[in-house]
C-alpha cells in the first residue's frame, strides 16, 4: 500500500480575504492564520464583528473526502446537537465546497465555518477526572452516531490511521536518537505480532480520530466550572478500527498525566454507552504504543519538511516521556486495567504458578534449578524489563543471554526473516552462511580467518578442546580456578567450578589449575603488572612440572573475564603473559568468550582485548544469537586446515 504525501496549500492573507470577498460576500476586516495539518486555515473577523474559520486544502484532498467530512458534520451536529460541532456554510453559489484555481496548476477547495468560542481542554492546568469521563462519554456518542453511517469518501488512506502504523517504517530513518529508534521499531513489531493477526475480526466504521486535548472545548477557564460543550478538527476522520477511538483518546490523555484513574474514566464512560468487546481490549495497549509511534516518527519526518511548524510536533516530548514509561509496564497489568475499567471479567491466560511449578516438577530434572525461594513466573520480556503473570515488572539485571535485551525488534525479525526463507544445514551452498562469517570475522584481528558455526557455547568450547588436541597432539590442559566452561561432559571435567564444586569428583589427572588471578580475593591481590607476573610464574612451574614428567601440553583455556568465579577481571596482562608462556611452550591458548563476548565488556568487543591477549581460538556462545542456540569457534587457518585430515 502507497503512503499518501499531502502538498499543504501556501496562500497569502491578502488572497485569502479577497476569496472571503469573492467566495463567500465576507467584508474581512482581521485575518489570522490558525495551525493545521494538511489544510491552510485561517480565522476571520467580519466588519461586522463576525467570525469565521476557512479551510483551504489542497487538490490532494480528494472532493469526495471532504465532502465526507461536511456530512460526517452535520449528521453529528443533529444527533448530537447538545454539542458543538463545525458546520459547514455555503458559498454564494449555495456549495459546501468552494473552489479556486491560481494559474495553470494551482487548484484549491475552500470550506467555511462559523468560529465556535470557547476554552481548550489543553488550556485548563488541571483536567478533573470529571471532564475525561465527558471526553469518553461524547466520542462514545460519535461513534454510535456514525456506526451504520456510509460515504464513499470514508475509505481515505491518512498516515494518522493506526492501521496505517506500519508506514511508518521508512519514517524511522528521520529518528536520530537510536535508543528511541529502537523502540519505535519495537512497537512496530509488537502491532505486527498482537494486532495484525486478529485485525480481522476487530470492529470497522468512521471513527473521529484525533481526540487530544487541544480538539475538545470546554465552557470556562476555571477547571471546576467546565464542561465538554464540542470537539473540532474532524480532519482525520476514516473507516479504521472503532478500538483506535478510545486507544488515540488514552495516548494523548495518559501524555499529559500517566494517572491510570484518567484511563478508568474514559473507558468507563465509553464502556457505558458504546460496550467495547474483549478482543478490542487484549489490543488497546498495543494500539496505544502505534498512535506513539505514529505521532513521534510523523514528527520526526516533519520537522525536516518543516522545521519552523511548532504544531507538528507539540507531542513529541510528551510522547517519548509516555513511551519510556510504557515500555516499562507489564502490558498484562494494562490488559488488567482495560477489563476493570470497563467492569468484564478477565479470563487468565496464564497457568497459575502452582500448576506450572507442579508440571515442571513432575517432568523436568530437580538438576535444573530454580531461582529464588519464591520462583518468578515470568510472562514476557521488554528490554531489560521482565514481566511477571500477576503483573509485577523486574528490571533484569541476572541474565546472561538476552545480549541486547528481551523481545529486540531486529533479532525477532532476523529470527522470523529466515525461518520463512531457509532452515538447512552446511551441506549446501547458501548466502547467508559466507554473508555471516565474513561480518563475524570483520571483528577479528586478521590472522583470524576459519569459522565453525555450532549450536551453544558448551558446543563451542567442545569443538575448541578437539581442535587443540589435534593440532597439538598434547593431552594436558591448563584451566583458571573457579572457571566454567559448560555442560557437557567434555567441559565439565575442565571446569573447577563444576568438578570442585557440589557432587563434583574434583579434577582428572589432565587437568591442572592455576590460581585464581583475582585482584582483590586472589593469592596475589593488586593491579600491578608485578601481580600479573606471579600468577604467570604459576603457569610457567606448571608447565616445567608436565615437561618434567614427559606429558605434552595441548594448552590453556580461560575466560576473558570469569563469570562464574564473579566477574573477576584480570590484573594487567595477565592474560596476554600467560598466552605466550603457553604458545612458547608449544600450547594452543583459547579465549573463551562464551559470556563476555560482542561488547560486554564496554570498551572493548571482546573480552581478550582488554588484556592485549593474542588467543589461537576464541569461542562464542550466549550473546552471539541474543539467546538464540548459535554458537561459534573462530580459529586461524592452521589450525582448522589440520582437523580438516
Amino acid at each position: 500500500m502507497n503512503q499518501v504525501v499531502y502538498q499543504k496549500p501556501r496562500l497569502g492573507n491578502n488572497e485569502v480575504r479577497s476569496l472571503a470577498k469573492y467566495k463567500y460576500c465576507l467584508n474581512i476586516c482581521r485575518i489570522n492564520p490558525l495551525a493545521g495539518d494538511r489544510s491552510q486555515n485561517f480565522l476571520l473577523e467580519t466588519d461586522r464583528k463576525d467570525k469565521y474559520v476557512i479551510k483551504i486544502s489542497s487538490a490532494f484532498d480528494r472532493l469526495e473526502e471532504l465532502d465526507f467530512e461536511n456530512r460526517v458534520m452535520i449528521l453529528l451536529g443533529q444527533k448530537l446537537s447538545e454539542y458543538n460541532f463545525p458546520l459547514p456554510l455555503p458559498d454564494r453559489d449555495g456549495q459546501l465546497i468552494s473552489t479556486h484555481k491560481k494559474g495553470k496548476n494551482d487548484f484549491y477547495r475552500l470550506r467555511l465555518f462559523p468560529f465556535i468560542s470557547g476554552t481548550y481542554l489543553a488550556d485548563l492546568k488541571n483536567i478533573p477526572l470529571r471532564l475525561w469521563r465527558e471526553a469518553g462519554n461524547l466520542l462514545a456518542g460519535i461513534d454510535l452516531s456514525l456506526k451504520d453511517f456510509y460515504h464513499p469518501g470514508q475509505k481515505r488512506l491518512l498516515p494518522w490511521d493506526l492501521k496505517n502504523v506500519l508506514w511508518s517504517k521508512d519514517k524511522l530513518t528521520y529518528i536520530k536518537d537510536p535508543t528511541l529508534k529502537r523502540q519505535l521499531d519495537y512497537c512496530l513489531l509488537q502491532y505486527e505480532m498482537r494486532v495484525l493477526p486478529v485485525a480481522h475480526r476487530l470492529r470497522s466504521q468512521v471513527i473521529y480520530g484525533d481526540a487530544n486535548e487541544h480538539n475538545f472545548l470546554v465552557t470556562s477557564p476555571a477547571p471546576g466550572r467546565a464542561r465538554i460543550k464540542g470537539l473540532l478538527d474532524l480532519g482525520d476522520m476514516t473507516e479504521s478500527f472503532l478500538a483506535r477511538e478510545v486507544a488515540i483518546a488514552l495516548a494523548y490523555a495518559l501524555m499529559l498525566k500517566p494517572d491510570k484513574e484518567v484511563v478508568r474514566e474514559i473507558l468507563s464512560a465509553y464502556h457505558r454507552k458504546n460496550p467495547l468487546q474483549p478482543e478490542e481490549l487484549d489490543i488497546l495497549f498495543y494500539l496505544i504504543l502505534a498512535r506513539l509511534t505514529i505521532s513521534l516518527t510523523m514528527s520526526a519526518w516533519r520537522r525536516k519538511a518543516e522545521p519552523d511548524n511548532i504544531y507538528m510536533t507539540i507531542s513529541e516530548n510528551p510522547g517519548r516521556h509516555l513511551l519510556d514509561y510504557l515500555l516499562a509496564e507489564n502490558p498484562e497489568k494494562w490488559r488488567k486495567l482495560f477489563y476493570e475499567s470497563c467492569e468484564l471479567k478477565l479470563e487468565n491466560n496464564f497457568l497459575p504458578a502452582d500448576n506450572v511449578f507442579s508440571a515442571r516438577k513432575a517432568h523436568l530434572s530437580g538438576a535444573l534449578s530454580l531461582s529464588y525461594q519464591k520462583p518468578l513466573h515470568l510472562v514476557q520480556g521488554c528490554g531489560p524489563y521482565l514481566f511477571e503473570a500477576d503483573g509485577r515488572r523486574y528490571l533484569d539485571c541476572v541474565n546472561n543471554v538476552c545480549h541486547l535485551g528481551h523481545a529486540h525488534p531486529a533479532v525477532a525479525r532476523a529470527v522470523a526473516r529466515q525461518m520463512t526463507l531457509l532452515n538447512t544445514n552446511t551441506r549446501y551452498l547458501y548466502d547467508q552462511l559466507v554473508l555471516y562469517v565474513e561480518k563475524l570475522l570483520s571483528h577479528f584481528p586478521r590472522k583470524f580467518n576459519h569459522v565453525f558455526l555450532v549450536n551453544s557455547g558448551s558446543e563451542a568450547n567442545d569443538l575448541a578442546l578437539r581442535l587443540a588436541r589435534n593440532y597439538t597432539g598434547g593431552r594436558e590442559l591448563l584451566v583458571i580456578d573457579g572457571a566454567y566452561h559448560g555442560n557437557l561432559t567434555s567441559l565439565v571435567e575442565i571446569s573447577p567450578y563444576k568438578f570442585d564444586g557440589p557432587a563434583g569428583k574434583g579434577a582428572p589427572s589432565f587437568v591442572h589449575k592455576i590460581p585464581t588471578p583475582d585482584p582483590y580475593r586472589g593469592k596475589y591481590r593488586g593491579h600491578s603488572l608485578k601481580i600479573s607476573l606471579k600468577y604467570v610464574e604459576e603457569v610457567v612451574q606448571i608447565i616445567n612440572e608436565l615437561k618434567a614428567k614427559n606429558k605434552k601440553l595441548v594448552g590453556l583455556i580461560a575466560e576473558s573475564i570469569m563469570s562464574c568465579a564473579g566477574q573477576v577481571v584480570f590484573p594487567p596482562d595477565f592474560l596476554k603473559l600467560a598466552f605466550a608462556v603457553v604458545r612458547a611452550a608449544g600450547g594452543v591458548c583459547i579465549a573463551d568468550e562464551v559470556q563476555v563476548g560482542f561488547g560486554r565488556p564496554g570498551e572493548f568487543f571482546w573480552g581478550f582485548e582488554s588484556q592485549e591477549a593474542d588467543p589461537d581460538i576464541v569461542t562464542l556462545g550466549k550473546p552471539i544469537g541474543n539467546g538464540h542456540p548459535i554458537g561459534a569457534v573462530v580459529t586461524t587457518e592452521e589450525i582448522a586446515r589440520a582437523f580438516e585430515t
